[in-house]
């Protein structure tokens, strides 16, 4: 592997994963509205669909995806459709300590919901099919830099969506009012869909 090119693919992969998007704005609501200790398993949710990204694209099928644009829009309305649910969801929630929605909510849940959302968003699938082929050099073997691009872009994705959660998590103390936490979230995930509807990719 080139570790030239490795380290490069780092630095192109980080200011793709912290810009800001969709995902950012989930694993922020999420962390607003449950805590570090309930949302922390939705960093690996989208550590998973990094890696699953990272496959897709580096066995050859990202070809496919790239001349079949209406897969993304189709991915696109899904994803946006169920952030639509989540933020009916929590603009309605009653607040209250025996919340429903409270003891439904499990990190396994968080780790579904973060996979699932990473999965529908086009954003990371254009950024996967413009990045990972870039760093491939032809003078090593495939294989060995598919799976060091694979794990380093896991890493990267893990630590910053885990990062942003952390400082949502710490902002959260600002909210007393759990009703008033509930809309904001909710107009997140409101924001997030619109996001996933409206913005070119």
């Amino acid at each position: 592997m080139d570790l030239h090119l490795l380290l490069l693919f780092s630095v192109a992969f980080t200011s793709a994963v912290a810009v800001p998007g969709p995902n950012v704005a989930f694993a922020v609501a999420q962390a607003l509205k449950h805590g570090i200790r309930t949302t922390l398993p939705g960093a690996f949710g989208f550590g998973l669909a990094t890696a699953v990204h990272a496959t897709v694209v580096l066995s050859g099928v990202g070809l496919l995806i790239h001349d079949n644009r209406w897969i993304l829009t189709y991915l696109r309305w899904i994803g946006a459709i169920y952030l639509v649910y989540l933020a009916f969801s929590a603009f309605f929630s009653k607040s209250g300590p025996s919340n429903a929605e409270t003891e439904n909510t499990s990190p396994r849940k968080m780790f579904v919901d973060s996979f699932f959302v990473s999965l529908t968003n086009p954003k990371g699938w254009l950024a996967s099919l413009l990045t990972y082929p870039s760093f491939i050099s032809p003078f090593f073997s495939y294989t060995t830099q598919a799976i060091a691009l694979s794990l380093t872009a896991m890493t990267i994705s893990l630590s910053i969506y885990g990062g942003y959660m952390f400082l949502a998590h710490k902002a959260r103390a600002a909210f007393d009012n759990k009703s008033a936490l509930n809309k904001v979230t909710g107009v997140i995930y409101a924001v997030v869909a619109l996001c996933l509807i409206l913005l070119p990719y």
